[in-house]
């Protein structure tokens, strides 16, 4: 008897142990399934990140080729200049006051790089130009007999550049006397300055009519430029306002004078009434009169 208990009881204990393996590796298999579950969440959020940061690479692309192009030789350093150009033109002068790439004259087809519209109405000519290999040449040169012929080249060129923005670009009645040379690097600037000993951009501008700028002689110019469209805009809302001003004080006046007709006639009108009051105070007086005189002579002697 106590063999079959002892029996039960293992048997028991058997079937208790299997439950508990059953159910342990049921809730490990729940456990991997979440796990598996969590897992698959996390590689999609990451695959999704990683879109993400494959179209912002994308989108930064363009301007890295675009230097890259730059930095081999495959883009016009003139483009960089254009550009350069751009972003300060349209960080000063209000909207409306430039155009990019405008035809100037309508016999030809040159396009100056930029046309800014001054307060008089007419248009600066602003051409860029970026001697890039000259400053390398410069910056590369080991003697004085290289900077100095390097600088002779950088003269020659900017004196042809100078007279055919000049030729191109500067048109009576419809620009300045004047047009700008935009060099887009002070660096190139300086070494501008450095040739005749600091002379040669006054002698552009006596002979072509050619203003040498850099970015920041340039933003100056602009800003000059913008003043003068805003002092133009005071000087019209000034204008509209003493027009304003001028034909209030036109019909106060006409009023002034009506106000002076009608105290006029207001004043002949009481005088009217005033003798006519009189007249009738006479009247009354007489009619009194006449009313005692009968009163009397109906009266028994």
């Amino acid at each position: 008897m106590n063999f079959d208990i002892f029996i039960f009881i293992i048997a028991f204990g058997s079937l208790c142990l299997l439950i508990y393996i059953f159910l342990k590796i049921r809730d490990q298999g729940i456990i991997e399934k979440n796990e598996n579950s969590k897992f698959e969440k996390k590689f999609n959020d990451i695959s999704e990140e990683l879109r993400e940061v494959g179209k912002e690479l994308i989108s930064v692309t363009t301007p890295i080729n675009n230097l890259n192009r730059f930095l081999g030789g495959k883009v016009d350093p003139g483009r960089l200049g254009e550009w350069n150009l751009e972003s300060i033109v349209k960080d000063i002068m209000p909207d409306g006051s430039f155009k990019f790439q405008y035809k100037i004259n309508p016999k030809t087809d040159d396009k100056v790089d930029c046309a800014v519209l001054n307060a008089e109405g007419i248009y600066v000519p602003i051409d860029s130009k970026f001697y890039a290999g000259l400053n390398n040449n410069y910056q590369q040169s080991n003697n004085e007999a290289d900077r100095k012929k390097v600088l002779r080249d950088l003269k020659n060129a900017i004196k042809n550049d100078a007279t055919d923005i000049s030729e191109k670009y500067i048109l009576q009645n419809t620009t300045t006397n004047y047009a700008v040379l935009y060099i887009a690097s002070e660096r190139l600037l300086d070494l501008v300055d450095l040739i005749d000993d600091g002379k040669l951009r006054q002698e552009i501008f006596s002979n072509r009519k050619i203003l040498i700028q850099g970015p920041n002689s340039l933003a100056a110019l602009l800003d000059n430029v913008r003043a003068g469209h805003h002092y133009l805009k005071l000087n019209e809302t000034a204008e509209k306002v003493a027009e304003i001003v001028r034909d209030i004080q036109k019909e106060f006046s006409n009023f002034d004078n009506s106000t002076a007709k009608t105290l006029k006639k207001l004043d002949l009108a009481t005088k009217d009434v005033e003798a006519l009051q009189t007249r009738i105070n006479v009247l009354g007086r007489k009619l009194n009169k006449g009313v005692d005189d009968l009163e009397d002579s109906e009266e028994p002697k």
